[in-house]
């Protein structure tokens, strides 16, 4: 009996564990952008269904989070395939962590510019809108998307530059002295204000719209007020969109009772996007 039993066991202990995101990503079309010592780095490319090389659509290219450390890859899948159906190219791209490359923050904030360098330069192959390319990504992904939009690039200049920011809890202000446990050098690889949006914004950073719990455990809400501030006060177009009572993550799709948050995000992404001409709100 023990025998007959354990296939169907392994098989249902399989069927648990699927990751119905990784699989959707897995078999999704893909390009290596960047190989490095430790990893081949590919981006996904998410398409609408009636894409024409000849089109020149919106573009988003979403950055997962993970403190720079865990590989949380399939985080924006649902997003990506939602703006896909929207009429926009969306993308994912991987970048180094340290729980597998044992990289440094500077190491991913690079990946993300060769990502998004990558995407601009092969707009005619990905058929968009190479003024039109937003960045938008969670936690430490939120990170590199607004690192794109405040950091210099000297090997990219504006190529890597997004023409809108989307960030859900990013880490906007990267300040060593009054977190040194969490942004010390050995896990930054630069001094912690070299990467920090905050210390580097500018007016020539692009629409911005972000989305903060005011319970964040992790990244503190106040980061982002700070940020938003800073953005105005240089005359930049910031909107901060605060969810009253959430803790890190909240906008997760498919998070335990978060449903309602994911869709919300939604609703003023759209709103944002269509503000900027990039798309109208069904």
């Amino acid at each position: 009996m023990k025998c007959l039993y354990l296939p169907l066991l392994v098989l249902f202990a399989c069927f648990l564990n699927a990751n119905p995101n990784q699989q959707v990503l897995d078999n999704s079309e893909n390009y290596t952008f960047k190989e490095t010592s430790s990893i081949d780095l590919k981006i996904y490319v998410f398409k609408p269904d009636d894409w024409k090389a000849s089109d020149k659509n919106p573009a988003i290219v979403f950055y997962f989070g993970g403190g720079w450390n865990a590989r949380h890859i399939t985080q924006f899948v649902a997003y990506a395939q939602y703006y896909a159906s929207k009429g926009y190219v969306c993308f994912i791209p991987n970048y180094r962590v340290r729980s597998t490359e044992n990289s440094q923050a500077i190491d991913s904030v690079r990946d993300a510019q060769d990502a998004f360098a990558y995407v601009r330069k092969n707009a005619n192959q990905f058929g968009i809108d190479r003024n039109r390319i937003a960045a938008s990504g969670g936690s430490a992904g939120g990170h590199l998307a607004a690192s794109l939009g405040t950091l210099k690039d000297e090997k990219h200049k504006k190529l890597s530059k997004p023409n809108a920011l989307i960030l859900f809890n990013p880490v906007c202000v990267v300040d060593p002295l009054k977190n040194p446990k969490r942004f010390n050098f050995a896990r930054l690889g630069v001094k912690g204000h070299e990467i920090s949006p905050y210390h580097n914004v500018d007016e020539s950073v692009p629409p911005t719209i972000i989305y903060h719990g005011t319970e964040d455990r992790l990244v503190p809400y106040k980061t982002a007020e700070m940020f938003h501030e800073k953005m105005l006060e240089v005359g930049n177009d910031s909107t901060l969109i605060p969810f009253e009572g959430r803790d890190h993550g909240f906008f997760n799709h498919g998070k335990h009772l978060a449903e309602s948050d994911y869709h919300k995000t939604l609703k003023y992404t759209d709103a944002f996007l269509s503000r900027m001409g990039w798309s109208e709100i069904e």
